[in-house]
């Protein structure tokens, strides 16, 4: 859809609608106008006195709500809020059912009350006009009405009482920046203080401009138990809707939905997010190994041609799915490869036409036994382009639409980038010919890009634009905690372009820079992002090495003008990042061979493992690749690589040593080894470490103990060196950590090459 008609309807026209960051950061004044409130919004409020929220510290009002979804919740996230703001705890009561006054499609509603007896409730008129203001609205639109005794917030469906709360409170002042991960160290969002606080009048109707606005875990290096309360609660707070887990990565039994799935139930649910999962691999149900019958065809993909083979993997997603009700979207996706076997094709004429066939089998199914389930479908690689018109996807199927091998330097839709008219004409065949839900699967913030600081946010909000004018129905992309803070403004961005695509993306910039880093860094940290736009895949080392050069020049003169540990301690983290991103480039520039290479794969490996838990950098695979080079590179399916990281994200502190790689002389010199440890939770431990050599390495000393905080990690240098009789070849040296209450850690390794 064009949600162009969505406008906001207490906005002036040409004016910028989205709420987020249009203002600074600074705190209440007393002033009736509050921070967030544009001219416009206050002109079309009505008329008459604020409501007296708090004075002196003291409750002057209460937290009221009702109903299921997120009703609940909001109230209680009003309540804190306004306490943190004010110092006062306001009284929070249910109410009762509003019964015939409860204005269609509405689930829950909250609302404030001046005073703080008891007997209040919610007036009969205030409900009606919000019936009024909701009319026709879909799903997630939300309402704000209020005047000197009553502020509503309410909307439609489950998760509008929460964004009703939220969007009260960014009027207040709040800035909800990112997730609360620990390399945040609590500067995630901004909450003004004021011991006085008042709400003017409001009358503020805003409504989605897609259906589905996701956020994948997808390769979930870095994704845990403890990172996705922060992260569900962030995308509450920016409006997405519905959040991504893969079944099974890759099939390996590293990244599960199993695996979080108690916590995901649990957050999601109280917030009234959906959830979806599913993903890459119909063999993750129906593996080879274990049915083999099943693969006489030879490839990657079972024999969607054998009824029996197609109804037994429907019959497991069927299984696993009436095991899971949470679960409100599949994605029926083939496995990752970049073609279907030739038996397959050949009956079906392309991977499109195959895909189909799987599809809408299971839909056909869902429809009559899980008739709550939605199927996803992607357009991806080999199936970009839609499939013949007899084999059409049901039209309940949801298309997520993946250009993969595009450019970034130019927006989908823009003729002058040809790279991308190929995915531009395959997206319009697919809006004309599928007649269900087409959504975007996008990609501004990749794995193979390493954590380098990839900004592209005019590219970002171009294809915005382009989609929601061909009627693109929803929007996703995918996160990692482990390099979020290097990716903030683009995930704040995205959020924002997928709620209102008429958003202006400069001036939403703007405003973050003024309200995340002050008015004076905002230009040197401008000029930050602009040196960072750059498609890495489609620009050499040499030309991103000068362009990360003066971005970090750019970022040392903001530190020189910010103010106030939030920005200090973004500056320092962003940083941290070009240190990384400089030292990448320096493998790229340095000769084959040489061993300036051999220095630089070694200096980014250390900045890599330095910086992990810092918000900055991720050390997934490609990253993996970059520090050992082509000799030394594990398959990308490597469950012991990718298990490893996943440990040490759950974990609440973790080590490694510096160098990797050891090359000793029997009876020769000892060579240094540092032996690091990490704070990952930011709760500060004291870490033992001991080394065990192989026969014939000596490390000395074989133990030791580290204290580390936050991004203060510890080092202690030891000495390795070999006996005369040590045996030639690589071996490992494994470093062993553990707290001091005895919890084990997960060890490291270091690789020795003795002769």
């Amino acid at each position: 859809m064009n949600d162009a008609s969505h406008g906001d309807r207490t906005t002036a026209p040409g004016a910028v609608r989205r709420r987020g960051f249009l203002v600074g950061s600074a705190g209440l004044a007393g002033a009736v106008l509050l921070p967030g409130v544009t001219a416009a919004e206050a002109a079309a409020a009505p008329a008459g006195a604020s409501l007296k929220v708090a004075s002196g510290g003291r409750a002057r009002a209460a937290v009221l709500w009702w109903g299921g979804g997120s009703a609940e919740f909001a109230a209680t996230e009003l309540r804190d809020y306004l306490h943190r703001i004010t110092g006062a705890r306001l009284p929070l009561r249910r109410v009762a059912d509003p019964g015939a006054a409860r204005p269609e499609g509405v689930t829950g509603l909250v609302a404030l009350h001046a005073g703080t007896g008891g007997g209040t409730g919610i007036p009969g008129a205030r409900l009606a006009d919000a019936g009024r203001e909701l009319a026709g609205a879909p799903e997630d639109s939300f309402t704000l009405l209020g005047d000197d005794t009553c502020v509503l917030l309410t909307g439609q469906g489950d998760r509008a009482p929460l964004y009703a709360v939220y969007a009260l409170l960014e009027r207040a002042g709040v800035r909800f920046f990112a997730p609360a991960f620990p390399a945040y160290e609590g500067h995630h969002e901004y909450v003004p203080k004021a011991r006085a606080l008042s709400l003017p009048a409001v009358r503020l109707t805003d409504r989605p401009g897609s259906q589905l606005r996701r956020q994948y875990a997808e390769e979930g290096f870095s994704h845990t138990a403890k990172s996705l309360p922060p992260l569900l609660d962030w995308m509450a707070k920016n409006r997405l809707n519905t959040f991504v887990f893969p079944t099974d990565y890759l099939g390996l039994g590293v990244t599960t939905y199993d695996g979080v799935r108690d916590v995901l139930v649990r957050e999601a649910g109280k917030r009234g997010l959906r959830v979806e999962t599913g993903g890459h691999g119909y063999d993750s149900f129906l593996p080879k190994a274990g049915h083999p019958q099943f693969y006489e065809s030879g490839g990657p993909l079972f024999d969607i041609y054998n009824p029996e083979a197609l109804d037994a993997y429907v019959a497991k997603v069927l299984a696993f799915l009436r095991e899971r009700p949470e679960i409100t979207v599949f994605d029926c996706w083939p496995p990752d490869v970049g073609a279907f076997q030739k038996p397959i094709l050949d009956r079906y004429g392309s991977p499109a036409n195959a895909e189909s066939v799987v599809v809408n089998e299971l839909v056909r199914v869902l429809r009559r036994e899980l008739p709550g389930v939605r199927v996803e479908r992607i357009a991806y690689a080999s199936t970009v382009q839609p499939p013949d018109p007899e084999y059409a996807s049901d039209p309940e199927v949801i298309v997520d639409f993946a250009a993969y091998s595009r450019n970034y330097d130019g927006h989908l839709g823009d003729p002058a980038t040809g790279a991308n008219v190929p995915f531009a004409k395959a997206l319009r065949a697919w809006r004309t010919t599928h007649r269900g839900p087409l959504a975007m699967y996008e990609y501004y913030r990749r794995y193979r890009w390493r954590s380098l600081p990839v900004h592209p946010l005019a590219t970002l909000a171009g294809d915005v634009g382009f989609e929601a004018g061909l009627g693109i129905d929803g929007y996703g992309m995918y996160s990692e905690p482990g390099d979020w803070i290097t990716y903030e403004h683009v995930q704040s961005l995205f959020a924002a372009l997928a709620w209102d695509s008429t958003l202006d993306a400069g001036a939403f910039l703007d405003g973050y820079l003024r309200a995340r880093f002050g008015a004076d860094a905002a230009a040197a940290t401008g000029r930050y992002y602009d040196l960072t736009r750059f498609d890495p895949d489609t620009h050499g080392p040499a030309v991103l090495a000068t362009h990360y050069t003066q971005a970090r020049a750019a970022l040392r003169e903001a530190a020189g003008q910010a103010s106030g540990a939030a920005a200090r301690t973004l500056l320092d983290r962003l940083t941290r990042n070009l240190d990384i991103a400089l030292a990448d480039m320096r493998i790229g520039l340095a000769p084959a061979g040489s061993a300036e290479l051999d220095t630089a794969r070694q200096e980014y490996r250390a900045l890599v493992h330095r910086n992990r838990f810092n918000g900055v950098c991720l050390p997934n695979m490609q990253a993996w690749w970059r520090w050992n080079g082509p000799q030394g590179q594990a398959p990308y399916d490597d469950a012991r690589i990718r298990q490893a990281v996943v440990d040490t994200y759950a974990s609440p502190a973790a080590g490694f040593g510096n160098p990797g790689l050891l090359v000793l002389e029997p009876a020769g010199d000892s060579v240094a080894l540092d032996v690091e440890v990490q704070d990952v939770d930011f709760t500060g431990h004291t870490v033992h470490w001991s080394a065990t050599a192989p026969e014939g390495v000596l490390v000395e000393p074989a133990g030791g103990t580290l204290a580390v905080r936050g991004t203060w990690g510890g080092i202690q240098r030891v000495a390795v060196r070999a006996t005369a009789d040590a045996a030639s070849g690589r071996q490992r040296i494994t470093l062993d950590f553990r707290l001091a209450d005895g919890t084990r850690l997960v060890p490291a390794e270091v690789t020795v090459g003795v002769g």
